[in-house]
């Protein structure tokens, strides 16, 4: 279910059991309007009679804020492996017995001579979403197009299907060209079933939207011979991967201002709080995250996890994974997850807990005050005396680890060289790199982007750009979700008594609309103030505090109470209640 529709059931459930979640079941995205999170879309879990919070401590989320839900009064805390909990409740829930069925035997041979009753029919489960779909479509305020991707081979779809009853219901109508969603698996019947109509050609898809949602940056359509930015009319709003920080990416910028058109860039979507859920660079990277194992695996002629058996004993495999941003830390908790040893190096010191609760050893390269992110929490360009000792590392590294997946990449410019043909050379026979930025020129000297070779006879290289196709269901899966609750943020609810229609709303004074708005009514609004897309964990410019002159400071705010400096004996299980009597008593 979506979150819109899940909510509605937390005030009837009696239990809920939320299992390492934080920000997402946060109350003060409702009710603090001063908190970070304020906005964003969360699950009301403290609506339910009852909830479980398991949680291996009670440090904050992604947004550095307490989460007030630990001490409601109908919450119960286990602070631990939630694993382990949650195995010890689902042996404890198998080993009832199934009830039995009371009444009169159905069987003939059971209830002897006499005639067994006739079963009850049981009537088909009918979705009453079905009979909705006619007034549904005729009510619609807002024509979404989803048209087949114009670039060769791309086999995701930017809506699926499921989106498309879910945007239905919110008073938005898709559609979409014959055959768009077949590289995903999702026929135009399976479209139809949800109320989605089906046009013939893509030119019946960008005259009929008033909106059209890609996946690709918008080129030449094969079909019609026409930029896809020129078969929108005048008005119309498009979203899409823009790479506004691109030379290409301004070039479709000055396009779509002399079109007349709304350009909205999914790549430059803010990275804060409020925004995760329509983060598509964070959903499509943890995909090729996860599938770059997979591939290392496939070409890999050995085990991953360790073995010891009858017919010998074999090592793990060592796995270095060079950039722990999303992609990286999929893949450092896929190859855990595989029995791997995991290592893994980022510039962005922050990034180590992450590293470490994804089963990775994170390797540190002590190189004074220098910082590896910038405020917009990308990596950034390092000095040529750190990026020397860096190659000394990955070199050494080399030598030990036989598959190496590298994920760096700064937005806007060729993908920083990290493995070197000397750290390659290093490298045992047999060995892999899977090299994810391979479509900006790669992080490894010698990958050739878009293949995958043998080399020296001895190391597969593999810069192939098209992984997270490889995966398109689940990407367009991914994507069509971001892109579901993007449309809710561009189409919100009116107010409560108020008699305005909902509609299509590109409010600047938004700050996650306001980022990823590039082109608004022929002129072009990129890029957007610096306190727009900067996050919460930004580091100080130049590793300095600013700090303010004395006409500019404003009174200190008052400091709000933590949450937990009140009911602290609430969040401490009982085990260590017992240990703390029992010190009291003996020592």
């Amino acid at each position: 279910l979506g979150m819109d529709e899940i909510n509605d059931d937390f005030p009837q459930t009696d239990v809920v059991l939320v299992i390492g979640a934080n920000d997402t079941v946060n109350p003060a995205a409702q009710t603090d309007p001063d908190s970070p999170i304020a906005g964003m879309p969360v699950l009301e879990v403290w609506k339910a009679k009852q909830t479980i919070v398991m949680k291996r401590s009670l440090r904050v989320g992604y947004a550095g804020v307490d989460n007030p839900l630990f001490v409601e009064t109908n919450n119960y805390m286990f602070l631990g492996d939630a694993k382990k909990s949650v195995d010890t409740l689902v042996d404890l829930l198998r080993s009832k017995e199934p009830a039995k069925l009371e009444g009169p035997a159905t069987s003939g041979a059971a209830a002897g001579d006499e005639e067994a009753p006739a079963s009850k029919f049981v009537a088909p489960v009918v979705d009453p979403f079905i009979a909705k779909i006619p007034k549904l479509q005729e009510e619609a305020f807002l024509k979404i197009g989803v048209s087949k991707e114009a670039q060769g081979g791309e086999k995701r779809v930017a809506i699926v299907p499921e989106a498309a009853k879910r945007l239905l219901k919110n008073g938005m109508l898709v559609f979409v060209e014959s055959g768009a969603g077949e590289g995903g698996g999702f026929s135009d019947t399976s479209y139809e079933d949800v109320g989605a109509k089906i046009l013939p050609n893509a030119e019946a898809v960008y005259k009929t939207a008033d909106v059209i949602i890609k996946i690709k940056t918008p080129e030449i359509n094969s079909e019609t011979g026409k930029h896809e930015i020129d078969m929108l009319p005048k008005g119309k709003t498009l979203i899409s991967f823009v790479g506004p920080r691109t030379d290409d990416g301004k070039a479709l910028m000055d396009k779509a201002a002399a079109a007349g058109i709304n350009l909205l860039a999914v790549d430059a979507i803010p990275r804060i709080s409020r925004a995760q859920s329509l983060d598509v660079l964070s959903s499509q990277a943890k995909i090729a995250g996860y599938r770059s194992v997979i591939e290392a695996s496939n070409v890999y002629q050995r085990f991953l996890n360790g073995e010891v058996t009858a017919a010998g004993k074999f090592d793990a495999c060592k796995i270095l994974v060079v950039g722990a941003g999303v992609a990286g830390l999929a893949a450092i908790g896929t190859g855990a997850n595989m029995g791997a040893i995991v290592r893994a190096f980022d510039t962005r010191l922050e990034t180590k807990d992450q590293v470490e609760s994804m089963g990775g050893e994170f390797l540190i390269l002590d190189f004074g005050n220098e910082e590896g992110g910038d405020a917009s929490g990308y990596a950034t360009t390092m000095s040529d005396e750190f990026m020397a000792k860096e190659m000394e590392m990955f070199r050494e590294q080399a030598k030990e680890c036989q598959v190496i997946i590298t994920t760096a990449a700064i937005p806007g410019r060729p993908a920083p060289k990290l493995i070197m043909k000397d750290a390659v050379d290093n490298m045992q026979a047999g060995s892999v790199i899977v090299d994810l930025a391979g479509a900006t020129g790669g992080n490894c000297e010698l990958t050739k982007p878009g293949e995958t070779y043998l080399y020296d006879n001895r190391v597969t290289i593999i810069g192939s750009t098209d992984l997270i196709g490889r995966m398109s269901w689940q990407a367009s899966s991914m994507y069509s979700n971001n892109m579901a609750n993007l449309m809710d943020v561009l189409c919100p609810k009116p107010p409560k008594g108020s008699e305005e229609l909902k509609k299509l709303d590109i409010n600047m004074d938004d700050n996650v609309i306001r980022g990823m708005t590039v082109v608004k009514e022929g002129s072009i609004t990129w890029p957007p103030p610096a306190d727009v897309t900067k996050t919460a964990a930004a580091p100080a410019q130049n590793g300095e505090k600013k700090m303010p002159n004395e006409e500019d400071a404003a009174p200190p705010k008052e400091k709000k109470e933590s949450v937990f400096s009140k009911r602290v004996f609430d969040l401490a299980s009982v085990g260590e209640l017992l240990g703390l009597a029992f010190a009291a008593v003996f020592f």
